[in-house]
């Protein structure tokens, strides 16, 4: 079954007070979001993910993806005025049936293990949030 993630990053990051949004600060000499991407793709590496970002930070993103190489399926979508409204964008690309998962960028820390486990409970009883 044909697998996705929308991994929504599109805020601007002002109540960390830093001078670019948290998504991109480093933990560890990489973005947050890198580290995210990272855990889907050691999930799925055959994973489609949207990457949902502030329009003012696509090159960004651009340069974030190329870090992966070019085996990989990532495309950046433009974010809404709101949550709601960037979850729909990254999720109006979707074309086809398949598991989708949507992700907080910021929230890095999920293992490849939590990931496959929503999967498997996906594909048993129609979909899944962890606890």
């Amino acid at each position: 079954m044909r697998k996705y993630a929308v991994i929504v990053a599109g805020g601007s990051g002002l109540r960390m007070g830093a001078d670019k949004p948290k998504q991109f600060l480093l933990l560890r000499g990489k973005p947050i979001l890198y580290h995210t991407i990272q855990q889907f793709l050691k999930a799925f590496p055959d994973i489609l993910i949207y990457l949902v970002l502030p329009n003012d930070f696509l090159q960004e993103g651009q340069e974030l993806i190329r870090e992966f190489g070019p085996s990989v399926n990532i495309q950046l979508v433009v974010g809404g005025a709101t949550r709601f409204h960037s979850v729909q964008n990254g999720l109006n690309k979707i074309s086809e049936p398949g598991i989708v998962f949507v992700h907080d960028g910021v929230r890095c820390l999920l293992s490849e293990g939590l990931i496959k486990r929503c999967y498997e409970q996906a594909l048993v009883k129609g979909s899944a949030i962890p606890a």
